[in-house]
């Protein structure tokens, strides 16, 4: 009897050790049903149903794969709208920004979903919080919020469109290699990294980059010129320039420089709820902690010798021979 009771212990303990382990995947996190998690208590109330929701919007704005940013912003998106008790929306922004159209149609997605949510709730405050870099599609994604902040040591701004393209043509004629075209009219193949761009190609590019160039400062515009901010002072630092905190707000791109704690004071003030609970949304087997925390899923290393494997897909090096347009800050390209 004794070795059974013994038996029945040690097999409870294993379950349960076993369904309290996070799950991880020999091939990374995957994308499933989000989980609610709390990250920070209610104020003065033992007990509340309010809640305040935070998105994390980190890393390059993308729109294609299972885990890019539009993706994962939409899924959070969709499941507060299931939730009555989601009051209101902190998006922290931590990113020098990526392609012209994720970051367009996430600042759509944001812009469409604060109008459902404010027609359907009343006081629905949605907050942006730039973070460490929030430029150029950080800046833009921004505009969708009803108030933006900063905090001291923000780098923000960048603002304008870029696009580029590898030139292929130098090395091809030092290896003796060569790429045969057949095109129905001259331009078929603009942009191709095996020839130079005409005069005339490059204007046709610079036109394309001017259009999407307007549709940045008219974003910004409709978001700022509450504030005082015309389209004529915009274009005075709208010239692809970075710069702090500080100057953002002495420039009205911003709304005040704060820390995550007063951001979500001011969101629960703006709901009317003092008292909700902070909450994320995560993927199963993700975790958070507290509010400073991003979304993490543990993703195990591969070692294979000195080689150290993580993330298989910055092998490929497909996407680089593409022209691409960009809402971005990289100092590197």
């Amino acid at each position: 009897m004794i070795g059974w009771i013994r038996s029945t212990l040690i097999f409870l303990l294993l379950l349960a050790l076993t369904t309290s382990c996070v799950k991880v995947s020999l091939f990374g996190p995957k994308r499933g049903p989000l989980e609610e998690e709390r990250i920070e208590g209610a104020g003065g109330k033992l007990f509340t149903l309010d809640k305040i929701l935070i998105i994390d919007l980190s890393g390059i704005v993308a729109s294609s794969g299972q885990k890019s940013m539009l993706v994962k912003v939409k899924d959070r998106l969709q499941e507060a709208e299931k939730d009555d008790f989601v009051k209101g929306v902190v998006l922290r922004i931590n990113s020098p920004g990526g392609g012209v159209t994720a970051s367009d149609v996430i600042y759509h997605e944001l812009l469409a979903f604060k109008k459902r949510m404010q027609a359907e709730r009343g006081a629905f405050p949605v907050i942006a919080l730039m973070e460490d870099i929030a430029a150029s599609g950080g800046v833009y994604i921004a505009m969708a919020a009803d108030e933006i902040y900063a905090l001291p040591t923000t780098t923000t701004g960048s603002i304008g469109v870029i696009a580029t393209w590898p030139k292929w043509q130098g090395l091809a004629d030092k290896i003796g290699l060569e790429m045969n075209v057949i095109k129905s009219a001259d331009k078929k193949d603009i942009g191709s990294p095996w020839r130079d761009l005409t005069k005339a190609e490059q204007a046709i590019f610079q036109d394309m980059i001017d259009h999407l160039y307007q549709r940045f400062l008219d974003v910004v515009v409709r978001s700022r010129e509450h504030k005082g901010l015309t389209r004529e002072t915009l274009k005075t630092f709208a010239d692809g320039r970075v710069f702090v905190s500080k100057i953002a707000l002495d420039h009205k791109l911003i709304d005040g420089i704060e820390y995550l704690d007063d951001v979500i004071d001011r969101t629960r003030q703006l709901a009317g709820t003092p008292d909700a609970k902070v909450i994320s949304y995560e993927y199963e087997g993700a975790y958070r902690g507290n509010i400073y925390a991003e979304s993490v899923m543990p993703t195990p290393a591969i070692n294979i010798g000195d080689i150290k494997l993580i993330d298989l897909k910055a092998l490929d090096a497909g996407a680089a021979a593409h022209t691409r347009f960009l809402y971005l800050w990289s100092p590197g390209l």
